[in-house]
């Protein structure tokens, strides 16, 4: 054997190596998710422990329901509406599911980092009113599953339930043989909570339980129980979790203030009449009628000679007589003075 040949063949047994690696780590992988049939056998052990017959299962269900996990994982999406809008009676027919007769089709979902097969049926669907109808389902005769893991490492389970109408499948007796689910608790029956000394209502979940199955148990509107809550109507509730069906009353303290007067009738006398001194009356004064008696008018020369001598007249008045006088000084003057 020469080198060439030599070399060959441990490049062949070193992609050999790499294979087996890698089949090794993706069985891992899946061992960690669960298998389909774990799942089904996780949900058939919920039944019997409820006292319900189990669902057998269907190859085209588990096809149907492993495509939809497929396309999942590849596109990122989740929800009941799939490839090119299809919903989950779709995506069964498609592969063959009912053989051309009309079925009917149901679906759970989910996606969850190390999610189990135990922990998606019990701790991820069963507090879910839709979900667990579908797992304790007395309408549907058969289930398929399928799991897959997307690239961020989540796992996605999908359970499909169906039957196909107008037949007359028989319902099998026994669950399917192969590994069984933990033993599951029953679904309780619901009472009412009796109101506390505070008047508030606290309704203590037991498994089985759903928001909605609570919310008609005490009449009660879901807006209102999930905002006294702070929930959402997809919110998973668990056994032994407390709910406030009734906020406890307000206390309102009145402080009334209670003052006793102790009063002390005092006696009475009766009233004696006393004569009050009428008025008299005075005389109203009588008006006395009074005529003006005209008045002369004044003598106009006596009112001229008045106007001169008041005021600034006089002293105008003053003033021209002086000049007069300095004026008739100045004649005779001026007369003597010629002759």
């Amino acid at each position: 054997m020469n080198t060439h040949q030599k070399q060959r063949i441990l490049a062949i047994l070193a992609l050999l190596i790499l294979l087996f690696t890698f089949l090794g780590g993706a069985g891992e992988v899946d061992a960690q998710a669960g298998t389909p049939f774990q799942v089904l056998a996780e949900i058939n052990g919920l039944r019997a422990s409820n006292g319900m017959a189990p669902l057998s299962e269907n190859q085209f269900l588990n096809i149907a329901a492993q495509n939809h996990a497929d396309w999942i994982a590849a596109t990122g999406q989740g929800g009941h509406t799939g490839a090119g809008g299809s919903s989950a009676a779709d995506r069964a027919i498609a592969v063959g599911y009912g053989g051309g007769s009309t079925v009917r089709v149901t679906e759970n979902w989910a996606r969850g980092a190390g999610l189990t097969p135990h922990g998606v049926v019990y701790e991820f669907w069963a507090p879910s009113s839709a979900h667990i109808n579908n797992m304790l389902t007395t309408w549907h005769v058969e289930f398929g599953a399928g799991v897959s893991i997307d690239s961020s490492g989540m796992t996605i389970y999908v359970v499909k339930f169906g039957h196909v109408v107008g037949t007359s499948r028989p319902r099998p007796t026994t669950p399917p043989t192969g590994p069984t689910g933990t033993p599951a608790p029953r679904v309780q029956p619901l009472t009412t909570a009796t109101p506390n000394p505070d008047g508030s209502v606290i309704h203590v979940v037991q498994f089985g339980h759903t928001l909605w199955r609570i919310s008609e148990a005490y009449e009660i509107s879901m807006v209102k129980l999930l905002e006294q809550n702070f929930l959402r109507e997809d919110s998973a509730i668990f056994p032994d979790q407390k709910l406030v069906i009734i906020p406890p009353e307000e206390e309102v303290e009145e402080e009334v203030l209670e003052e006793e007067l102790e009063i002390t009738p005092t006696p009475t006398e009766e009233p004696t009449a006393t004569a009050t001194a009428r008025p008299t009356r005075t005389p109203r004064p009588t008006q006395v009628e009074i005529t003006p008696t005209p008045t002369e008018a004044p003598n106009q020369a006596g009112v001229f000679l008045v106007n001169i001598f008041s005021g600034d007249t006089l002293v105008v008045g003053i003033g021209l007589v002086g000049v007069s006088v300095f004026g008739i000084a100045l004649l005779f003057i001026t007369s003597s003075r010629l002759e």
